[in-house]
């Protein structure tokens, strides 16, 4: 992922961004010195300035994140919005049951990610994509299986991840072929999210790739299994289709904090 990243040390402009992420309570992801992987979730709460240790209160922590941060130690702070992610390292210097509070940085980082940064789909967050120009025939051996209680869910074609932009969707059968070229337009396709009615969208298809996966199969034989990828872009897209997909994005982002 291409970044842009800047350095912020001015004292005041340090202090008058993190006062208005407080102001907006952004989330916010702490990372423990010693455990860089897992990411505890919190809000920004407030700043500090009335005390010999100017500091910055990150509240509506978990009890496992408070367990997890320890008592004092170095953590790296970050917040992310829409294509910005500001950071900065400080030490943690006070703790209630469900906040923290940490040091006013020196400095932050501001690190500007690709105009379309991709986020993976996950086994607990998964989204597909509905075409209206295909829809599988259940007497077509190539097709994805039917069944007879929830039959309308054959043509949902598995998101692998997904962009304020865009999605690269991932098919396991043939059949979707039949139709899919660079360059088609689809005005009424499907976009489902959980928990979410499907939203609809106007999308253009701008690569198809078919991909050999290498997979072991009984008895230490080597086998391959195939699937369908392709990259879509939204080139018609509703408030509420970009509010959706605004907020799956962030649960991907924050997906595994605790």
């Amino acid at each position: 992922m291409n970044e842009n990243r800047l350095k912020i040390s001015n004292p005041q402009r340090v202090t008058r961004i993190l006062r208005r992420i407080c102001q907006a309570s952004l989330q916010v992801m702490v990372r423990s010195a010693g455990a860089p992987a897992v990411a505890v979730k919190g809000r920004a709460a407030s700043i500090i300035l009335d005390s010999a240790m100017p500091g910055m209160r990150i509240a509506n922590i978990s009890d496992m994140g408070i367990t997890h941060l320890g008592a004092n130690g170095r953590v790296q702070v970050e917040f992310v919005m829409m294509s910005t992610k500001v950071v900065f390292v400080s030490t943690i210097v006070a703790r209630d049951q469900n906040s923290i509070v940490v040091n006013l940085p020196a400095s932050l980082v501001s690190i500007e990610r690709r105009k379309n940064a991709r986020f993976t789909c996950t086994d607990a967050l998964t989204a597909f994509l509905d075409l209206s120009l295909w829809k599988p025939s259940a007497q077509d051996p190539i097709a994805p299986p039917f069944y007879p209680h929830c039959s309308k869910v054959a043509s949902y074609i598995a998101i692998a991840d997904l962009s304020f932009g865009g999605l690269c969707a991932v098919a396991r059968f043939p059949a979707i072929n039949a139709v899919l070229r660079r360059g088609l337009i689809d005005d009424r396709a499907k976009l489902v999210l959980p928990m979410q009615e499907p939203l609809e969208v106007g999308v253009e298809i701008r690569w198809f790739k078919r991909i050999k996966e290498h997979v072991k199969g009984a008895e230490e034989e080597q086998s391959f299994m195939r699937s369908y990828r392709f990259g879509v872009e939204f080139i018609t897209q509703t408030d509420q289709v970009r509010l959706s997909v605004r907020q799956f994005i962030q649960q991907l982002s924050q997906a595994g904090a605790i």
